[in-house]
């Protein structure tokens, strides 16, 4: 039974970022209907807006909002509620939820600074770093400090690693690197990472995370490894690449795809995201560079797939 009411929407295709009408349903069983305050850009709606993937319809899986309604059998949320959500699509002025992806928002936070608690994301790296099995002592590289990789930084056990060395081609995002604790920076524009990864940590790495997705990235992400290392595929190589498989078996590595489907409970890596979020373990107040209004969605899109100077990370608001 739906609602008496409809609500605009964005729908993503290849170039094209659409404002559209869409019914609401009354939530289910088990369900919340959440009135979308803001919602993050992910890398892979970017790739619908640049053709990558495919596209032609509503997305959005980072949503923060209000609850506006509940279905039978909820418990634990109340009407008016500051949430924040995994499921979706949330690139909608509402959209509806499982009870069980919800955490409410801290009273202290204020409704200007919700957008920093967009979760599914943080989800992501929670399932990485478990996936990781890090162990102290480790040297660890990772390639690619974007918005994901810097939230990687950011969540990793410093105090028990080793080294923990950072990778970009930016200079602004390597300095965010430093700041939220990589031991040392390198731009891959300007030197021989394997060589210099090598003579930073005297040999060969324990743990390598491949988390910008860019091609060409895997082969040194593989050299610096020791026998024995680990390889965290964790950016999306959207286009299929080959890859050093040779190496890869003479030097006994483990290769770990921590996508969201590799984790055993993904709904468990939310809720301990924003466990790590409400203790201040993540920061996304430097990291969420852009905020544009749905009206301005065809903008947000051009500029998530521009990456200007200075951009990490956009959110579209409603």
């Amino acid at each position: 039974m739906a609602l008496a009411m409809k609500a605009h929407a964005i729908r993503i295709s290849k170039g094209l970022v659409e404002i559209v009408d869409i019914e609401i349903e009354k939530p289910g069983k088990g369900e919340v209907l959440i009135e979308t305050k803001a919602c993050g850009i992910c890398m892979s709606e970017v790739y619908m807006f640049t053709g990558k993937l495919s596209g032609g319809r509503i997305a959005g899986h980072e949503g923060v909002g209000i609850v506006s309604a509940i279905g039978d059998g909820v418990s634990g949320v109340d009407i008016g509620d500051r949430v924040t959500t995994i499921g979706g699509p949330a690139f909608a002025e509402y959209y509806k939820t499982s009870v069980r992806n919800i955490e409410k928002i801290p009273d202290y936070v204020t409704d200007e600074d919700i957008v920093y608690w967009i979760s599914e994301p943080l989800a992501c790296v929670v399932n990485a770093i478990k996936g990781s099995e890090l162990k102290t002592g480790d040297d660890v590289c990772i390639i690619g400090c974007g918005y994901m990789g810097l939230l990687i930084i950011q969540a990793l056990p410093k105090n028990i690693l080793g080294e923990l060395v950072a990778v970009d081609i930016r200079e602004d995002r390597l300095k965010l690197a430093e700041r939220f604790g990589a031991t040392y920076t390198l731009n891959a524009s300007k030197i021989d990472v394997v060589k210099e990864v090598r003579r930073i940590v005297g040999g060969y790495v324990d743990v390598a995370i491949e988390a910008s997705g860019a091609p060409n990235t895997i082969y040194p992400a593989t050299e610096i490894l020791r026998p024995g290392g680990k390889l965290i595929l964790f950016g999306w190589h959207v286009d299929d690449e080959v890859v050093p498989t040779s190496l890869w078996h003479t030097k006994g590595l483990r290769i770990l795809n921590t996508s969201p489907s590799f984790s055993p409970d993904f709904n468990e890596d939310f809720h301990d995201a924003v466990k790590l979020l409400k203790k201040g373990v993540f920061n996304q107040k430097p990291l969420i560079t852009h905020r544009f209004h749905y009206t301005e969605a065809q903008e947000a899109f051009k500029i998530a797939s521009e990456k200007p100077e200075g951009f990490v990370k956009a959110v579209i608001v409603f």
